[in-house]
């Protein structure tokens, strides 16, 4: 089906009255970093019943969350592949994941010391306050 004719179907359905799922808001925003529910609560379609997502702690032993992803791209009912969103996402979040695990300094020679002196002073009671 394309894309307007799914629009269409959806539209003759609500408008009849038909039943909707509603997805609704939690007051506190869940974290897009290990958290096996993520994938599953975003695209329910591709994950039946909430199994299955990404950093699962039986699958988190044996693979990456990048070899899992690249796993679920190769699924044999190719429904990752064609799913719209699917691919975007997973590698959105794999870059999200590399730039905030993987940030440096990069400092002029002249200020070197300044910054070395500042990173080892660094009132510990501030980290955990913002973290």
């Amino acid at each position: 089906l394309s894309i307007d004719t799914i629009k269409a179907k959806a539209l003759e359905h609500f408008m009849s009255n038909g039943k909707i799922v509603f997805a609704g808001h939690s007051e506190k925003p869940c974290s897009i970093f290990k958290n096996p529910q993520l994938f599953p609560s975003m695209l329910p379609w591709l994950f039946p019943y909430g199994h299955g997502g990404i950093g699962q702690s039986i699958m988190n032993k044996i693979h990456s969350p990048l070899v899992q992803k690249r796993h679920l791209l190769m699924y044999h009912d190719k429904r990752f592949q064609t799913d719209p969103n699917f691919p975007l996402i997973a590698f959105n979040h794999e870059q999200i994941s590399q730039s905030t695990s993987r940030g440096r300094l990069v400092v002029q020679r002249s200020y070197f010391s300044e910054m070395a002196n500042r990173l080892l002073n660094i009132n510990h009671s501030v980290l955990s306050n913002i973290s």
